[in-house]
Order: C-alpha cells, then structure tokens, then sequence
C-alpha cells in the first residue's frame, strides 16, 4: 500500500512539472502580426538640385507603404507648407511608387507661389481617396522660367534717328527680372535683339548685351546700324520689333534662354554708307596675306550692313579685314556668335574657326563695333559647274562675243568668279553669262550701289552701270547669283 501511494505521488509530482513546463513554453512563443499602415517613406536625401539642361529626366521618385487602405490609385500632393494649406497635385499612381520630371516639378513650384529659387521647402503626401499618409519634407533649387519684362521704352514710342548725333543715346531699354536680386546665386547675360515687325525674329540683330543689369543704351549711330540691319528703309519710319533674351549657363555648360514678349517701336533710321568686307585666313583662298586678291564678302542688296556669303571653306580659320593690305579695320568674333572689331590701335578679335572644309553660308550683320553672324552647311552638291564666265554689254565695250570680258574661276571653289580692272562705261548696261551662252544668262534684281542678287533668267533686265566710268573689280558667285562691283 505504501509503495502504490509513492507511485501516485510521484506521478502527480511529474504532472504538474509538465504543466507547468507547457505553460512557461506557451507564455514565451509570441505571434506577430504586420502593422497596418499608410506610410510615405523618408528619402535618404531631401536636397533636390533641377538642372534644367536635363528637363525630362526624374527630379525624383517616391514610394510608400500601405497595407491599410487597400487603394488601388493614388494621388501625390504637394505644398509649400506643413499645413497643406494650398495642395498641388503633382500626378496619381496606380502603384506604390511616383516619379516627376525635371520641368514637371519646376512647374508645379513656381505655380505653387514660390518666389524664391534656392532652398524652397515643399511637402509631399500621398492620398488615396480617404487616406492621407504622413508628410515629408524636400528642400527644392528651382530654375526661373518667366522672362523679363520691359519697362522702358514704351509701346508705339518713335524714334527719329539723326546723322549728326551718332554718339549721343538714342534709346535707354530697361526691363525688370525677378532672378536679379533673389538668392540664385547666378549671372545672366541680357541681349535685347531687334526684327523687323511681323517676321518673328527670323533673323534678329542684336541692340546689345549686358550681364546682371537691367537697363541698355544704344547710340544713333549703332541703332541706326540695328534698324538698317533688319531691312528698315532709310528716311522712312518704320516698325521694329523688340525682345530680350536671357541666357543663364549652369555648371554642366547647359544655357537656359527665356524670352521675353515683343515690344513693337517706330524708327527712322538715315542714309549712311558701310565699307566693303575681305576674306583672309588659311580657311579661305588668299590664305594670311592681307594683300592677296582677297575675296569679297558679298552684300544684301536691301540691307547695307549685312553681308552674306555662300562657298567652300577649307578647315582652318579666318578672319574680315575693311581695306586690302592693311590689318585694321579687322572684324573677328570672341565667342563664337558675335562680331567684334579692332578699328586699329586696339586688341584683335578671335577668329572665324572652320573645323570641316565644305561649302557653309556665313550671314554678318555690323552693329558699331560689334554685331552678330550666323553659320550654315550649304550643300552644293547638285549646283552646275560651269566651264566659263563672263560679263557683257555696252557698260564693257559692246554686246558681241569678242568684247565679253571672261571671268577667272577661284581655285578653291568652282563656283567663285573675278575679273580684275574692268574698264565700265556710265550710264549703260549689261548682264553675265556662262558658257559663253544666252541660254545662261544672269539678270537684273534691283541693286544698291553695284551689289546684289542676280536672277538666272531668260529674260528681263539687263544690270544698269550708274556709277563714274573707270576700272572697276567684279566678283559673281553662282550658287546664289550674288555679285560685288568693287573700284579700283
């Protein structure tokens, strides 16, 4: 009997060990569950830098977690406080992850009512329809995007250009431009640009540039230069268009232009004679000898400052000199779009650079001391390449084809024709052929002062010669029918 109760003591001593085992193993195991949340996550940088020469590219992309709404779209805010007091909606997303662009962002800031570039805080969450997550904090460097805004001179203002005032102010420009004087610690160059009414600035010319200045003059005699340059007719008002452009160069050599509206004024500009212009430079056929039968640069019959050129160049560089065999008046450029001119006794501009031989059209138009030029390849391809050239008519000795004067071809470019000391008589007439033939005969097309553009045609007028009698040097180039009468 004492054994059997040992036994049951024992056994219930063995139980309650185990119980109590089991219980401490069941307190211990725990069992998770995930957190429901809704929860924009933090960036690992809140500095965000917009480059504007990268528009498209991702200014950057967000994401969330929700376990909670069960959404299926949703839409991204943004604010320019911690309140949300005003909400922009950058864009939805139909999944968990949103990304804007560059330009996207800038927009939305700026239209936002941030007035300032650098440092702007704005805060983003996330809404799925009855949820709002959590907010998170970017610090934004913007780029400008409104342009400057004339404040002088006024619409329809007239201006009467005078001969005998060529270095006192004709026009002040002014303008304003929220960039000055905020906190984007950058430089912006201002170039006021000048077209005739209505063309939409196909061919501008520049007034000026300045750089972090608002406010521009120009001289009578430079903007009597802008106003011929775009093609306004001297003693006759007539409508120019202005604009400012406003360049800014990030660290990455990318150029922000923001244009400003068009401001139309009245000018009279006056009558005033501009000198002939002269290759020379390894790029051209007269190499670097001033004094080389150097190639005239011919000239836009109706616009007196502008002188326009289509032919072969070989690689190299060039420059424009006023005077054969002297090196001054020379034109150049320092930065690669504008003119720039040593009248003598200064420092020589920079040269006209050719990084490929070919056939390019060079357009300069001559403000002052200054100016603008384009380039263009020209393709030539598909120009006839004729065997000869000539000039005849009573204005050379008579009509028949003994008094044609032949032209001699340019060694470098098949297209490019001279004739040195022609002997012209006044008050007579007569035209330019190829071949010796009447069925490639070069017309007539209204000149100024023996320039100009000459029209392939079977019939017309014939070229009238009004200047003295005397030898003169003609130069006719073929691909575009110009020609120069130059005197010796």
């Amino acid at each position: 009997m004492s054994l059997y109760i040992k036994k049951i003591t024992s056994l219930l001593l063995l139980s309650l060990v185990f119980i109590f085992t089991a219980c401490d193993d069941e307190e211990s195991l725990e069992i998770k569950t995930p957190d429901v949340v809704f929860v924009l996550q933090e960036p690992g940088i809140n500095n965000v830098f917009l480059n504007f020469g990268l528009p498209q590219n991702s200014a950057f992309t967000v994401t969330w977690n929700d376990n909670l709404t069960g959404a299926s779209s949703y839409g991204v805010e943004m604010s320019l406080n911690a309140e949300f007091t005003n909400v922009v909606n950058l864009g939805n997303s139909n999944s968990n992850t949103f990304s804007i662009s560059v330009e996207d962002l800038n927009t939305a800031i700026h239209d936002a009512g941030a007035t300032t570039f650098r440092d702007i805080a704005i805060y983003l969450r996330v809404n799925s329809g009855s949820v709002l997550s959590n907010s998170v904090l970017f610090l934004v460097t913007t780029y400008p995007t409104d342009p400057a805004v004339f404040t002088s001179p006024a619409a329809n203002d007239s201006f009467v250009l005078s001969i005998g005032s060529t270095s006192s102010v004709a026009i002040t420009t002014t303008w304003t431009d929220a960039v000055l004087g905020s906190n984007l610690d950058i430089d912006v160059s201002y170039t006021i640009e000048a077209a005739l009414s209505g063309s939409g600035f196909t061919s501008p010319v520049a007034v000026g540039s300045v750089e972090n200045l608002t406010t521009l003059t120009s001289t009578h005699g430079d903007f009597n230069s802008v106003a011929l340059g775009i093609g306004l007719v001297a003693g006759v008002a007539g409508d120019m268009d202005l604009r400012i452009v406003a360049r800014t160069t990030n660290e990455n050599g990318s150029v922000l232009e923001r244009i400003s509206n068009l401001l139309t004024i009245s000018v009279t500009p006056f009558s005033v004679v501009f000198p002939n212009l002269y290759f020379v430079g390894n790029a051209t056929s007269s190499d670097w000898n001033n004094n080389n039968n150097n190639t005239p640069v011919f000239r836009n019959q109706n616009v007196p400052n502008n002188y326009v050129y289509t032919g072969y160049f070989g690689a190299g560089a060039f420059k424009m000199l006023e005077v054969k065999g002297q090196w001054a008046p020379q034109w150049g450029t320092n930065d690669g779009s504008t003119l720039a001119v040593n009248p003598g006794g200064g420092s020589d501009p920079g040269t006209f650079n050719v990084s490929t031989a070919g056939y390019y059209t060079y357009n300069f138009t001559t403000v002052g001391q200054s100016g603008t030029f384009t380039v263009a390849p020209y393709d030539a391809s598909a120009a006839p390449v004729y065997t000869s050239m000539g000039i005849i008519g009573a204005a050379i000795g008579g009509w028949g084809d003994s008094d044609e004067v032949n032209f001699t071809q340019d060694a470098n470019n098949p297209h490019l024709w001279y004739a040195l000391g022609v002997v012209f008589t006044s008050g007579n007439e007569f035209l330019i052929r190829a071949d010796d033939a009447w069925a490639n005969v070069w017309r007539y097309n209204g000149s100024q002062n023996q320039y100009g553009t000459a029209i392939l045609a079977g019939t017309g007028s014939n070229f009238p010669f009004t200047e003295a009698s005397g030898n003169y040097d003609v130069w006719f180039n073929d691909l575009d029918g110009k020609y120069i009468i130059i005197p010796q």
